[in-house]
């Protein structure tokens, strides 16, 4: 069967807790130390690049059902506008915060600048690997990129494979030398790229056999803490991945790239 976006989302979003937009697999006790984890990496990566959520204009595409907003909005954000595909998750939105502002909007369509403006900020926040067609990868690319203010960046959490690409279906796995040709194409360049995950999710590339074996029996050893216990689990899991986000350059897992526009671009 062919993957359709809209409804796969449409069928996700009825569980409305954050494992429907996060790791399903996983209690929601645990999701919420995977989302701290993800804000505290996409915080630390824009001040270590000398900007700041404060005062900025952000857009989030592929809002979902708002794990970010209030994240946000507390930083400071200056205007905070939130795109989706699925109709029932814009509405609930809209219900759930007043004054903020929801679009139902797909980011591959044209016209993005034209319907929402400028901004600071765009966050595509596990967005990207659902998106599975390059051609329309591509376009969303090219769309955000004329939102984006001539400072601006783009934030995305996605798996940047040291491996050919990969095709899962209703995911795609995309290599780091794939991404790097595909933001090219957009004018687009990496000006930050860190992991997020070590431990906290199982590992999907890792740079030995020894690493591989290490990460697998870790993950293992913590199976019945995560189904019994998941938040003290989730919380273990995230202070051993923030000591380890010192040390190490690449992760075995998720990581954050955020995109500027390439000088001289428009």
């Amino acid at each position: 069967m062919s993957y359709d976006p809209q409804g796969y989302w449409q069928e996700r979003y009825r569980d409305a807790s954050l494992r429907s937009s996060g790791h399903r697999d996983l209690p929601e006790a645990y999701n919420l130390w995977l989302y701290k984890r993800k804000r505290q990496v996409l915080q630390h990566a824009i001040r270590d690049l000398g900007r700041s959520i404060s005062g900025a204009r952000v857009l989030e595409v592929g809002v979902g059902l708002g794990a970010y907003v209030e994240f946000f909005r507390a930083a400071g954000a200056a205007r905070f506008v939130g795109t989706d595909i699925v109709p029932h998750a814009v509405s609930l939105l809209r219900q759930r915060y007043s004054g903020v502002e929801f679009i139902e909007r797909d980011v591959t369509e044209p016209g993005l600048r034209d319907a929402v403006g400028e901004f600071d900020l765009v966050a595509a926040l596990d967005v990207f690997y659902h998106v599975v067609d390059d051609r329309k990868l591509v376009s969303a690319l090219g769309f955000i990129a004329e939102a984006l203010a001539p400072n601006g960046l783009l934030a995305i959490h996605d798996v940047f494979l040291h491996r050919p690409s990969e095709d899962h279906g209703y995911i795609r796995w995309r290599s780091l030398e794939d991404w790097e040709r595909l933001l090219a194409s957009a004018n687009l360049v990496v000006a930050d790229r860190r992991p997020i995950y070590f431990t906290m999710v199982q590992a999907n590339e890792t740079s030995s056999r020894f690493e591989a074996a290490l990460l697998e029996a870790l993950w293992r050893l913590a199976e019945p803490f995560r189904r019994r216990l998941p938040g003290v689990a989730g919380a273990a899991a995230f202070v051993l991945d923030n000591i380890a986000g010192f040390v190490r350059r690449e992760g075995p897992s998720m990581e954050l790239m955020l995109v500027r526009k390439r000088v001289g671009a428009t």
